[in-house]
């Protein structure tokens, strides 16, 4: 079985130079990647293990939908992932419970949880009729073995041979408890320098019959954009406080570039190409997908395009959505550019890498054909993305900087509320809220 690593510099010589040409060519040899790489575990989605591919967590029967679910009713998350080896690996499981910080809590498991403490992952699936084999776990939170008792955020980890210190994924969930009511807008930004580009949300939190005995201290607002964890905002404070009701009244935290809308492609028919797919080929190894051009947005008005808001789906049509049937594809992203960005890289971000600026889906610039180009196999299958720019030494990337910002661009926003319990010494998640730009 063949393993796929990061593409380097040379290697894209190798890989896309024939496509101009529409010849076949060879893929260059990826250096196979190591069994396992141990490192502290952060507590945020991150995958350790390069053979763990096509992660996603949502609540279960949604797959679009976010990883929230509401304490003390039927519903769960599931977490699915694939594992390229050619053999199953002895998984486990467990959850933890997170502050609204999303460190440790104080809380020993036994305080948060009912049933096991750790379970094993049910046996996984494998692929059939893929070039690609891949065994595809699934699993479920609760469950008849575990089950949280207290609502907060939970991060849920896989880790092999029943030692946790050997981490293969960790994945962010959320468990609400709706005593709280929220009232949210978006709307422009006030600030005239960013009025064209910004969005600014605005709410009010009632805190109903709760007890709030420090509404300044014990109360904790976040707000994410696109569940976007890397640009979480979070150190809001109520301008006003009125009876039950704190008024957060155009925090400076919760203001946000409105970006642009996604840019996306769609696989799950190989046999002809479809939405942004210039064509479709028979490669060496894999099927070949080449995106058409993509040029930068930075300086054009803005133009509506409907998109899934940085998420992803999975999905092969001739099967009817089961996972082990949709196949990987060499994905062939291009950027046209008269000459390479100096000071930093490009990368292709969405919900599929988890927005992060991971080396993978970094781009390289190839001067023969004036483009940034990247060759990424993904799994079949809807995607959006970003092209991001990371400067040298930058934590975050800029997502305006390649695509552009509009104070019209149609975004999704997660408002959560915290309420510091110092009885049972954690952050309880006392409420949530979705609104939409554009639907409210």
């Amino acid at each position: 079985m063949k393993r796929y690593g990061r593409v380097r510099a040379a290697q894209v010589l190798l890989v896309l130079l024939p496509l101009a040409c529409g010849s076949a060519r060879p893929y260059a040899e990826a250096s196979p990647p190591e069994y396992y790489n141990p490192r502290t575990v952060q507590y945020k989605d991150e995958v350790f293990d390069p053979l763990i591919r096509s992660v996603q967590c949502f609540k279960t029967g949604f797959e679009l939908a976010a990883p929230l679910i509401e304490l003390g009713t039927d519903a769960s998350v599931e977490l699915r992932f694939d594992d390229l080896r050619t053999t199953t690996l002895d998984l486990s499981y467990t959850i933890e419970h997170c502050n609204a910080d999303w460190t440790p809590s104080d809380l020993a498991k036994g305080q948060y949880l009912e049933g096991a403490f750790m379970d094993m992952m049910p046996a996984p699936r494998m692929s059939f009729k893929t070039l690609q084999p891949f065994f595809h776990y699934s699993v479920q939170v609760p469950n008849a073995m575990m089950r949280p008792t207290r609502s907060g955020n939970y991060i849920l980890k896989v880790f092999h041979s029943g030692d946790e210190a050997e981490v293969l994924l960790t994945r962010r969930f959320l468990v609400v408890e709706k005593v709280v009511a929220i009232d949210a807008r978006v709307m422009a930004s006030r600030d005239v320098q960013v009025r064209d580009m910004a969005q600014q949300v605005d709410l009010t939190v009632r805190t109903n019959d709760l007890t709030v005995i420090d509404p300044f201290g014990d109360i904790k607002v976040a707000v994410l954009q696109n569940l976007n964890w890397n640009d979480v905002r979070t150190g809001l404070a109520p301008r006003f406080i009125r009876n039950d009701e704190l008024i957060y009244d155009h925090p400076s935290q919760a203001s946000f570039m409105g970006g642009n809308e996604f840019r996306n492609f769609e696989l799950k028919d190989l046999r002809f190409p479809s939405l942004r797919v210039a064509a479709i080929r028979t490669g060496p190894e894999l099927m070949e997908a080449v995106l058409a051009d993509d040029p930068a947005r930075h300086i054009r008005v803005y133009l509506e395009q409907p998109d899934i808001n940085g998420r992803f789906l999975l999905r092969n049509d001739d099967v009817d959505g089961d996972p082990t049937g949709a196949d990987y594809v060499n994905v062939v992203f291009s950027l046209p550019m008269e000459a390479p960005l100096e000071g930093g890289d490009v990368y292709v971000v969405g919900g599929f890498c988890d927005f992060e600026c991971r080396k993978a889906y970094r781009m390289q610039y190839v001067p023969e054909r004036k483009r940034y180009m990247l060759v990424a196999p993904l799994k079949q299958g809807f995607y959006d993305y970003l092209f991001a720019w990371l400067p040298h030494g930058a934590q975050l990337p800029d997502l305006t900087r390649l695509e552009g910002s509009h104070f019209e661009t149609e975004n999704d926003y997660l408002v959560l509320v915290y309420l510091r319990d110092h009885q049972q010494r954690c952050d309880r998640l006392v409420g949530a809220r979705f609104v939409n730009s554009r639907r409210g």
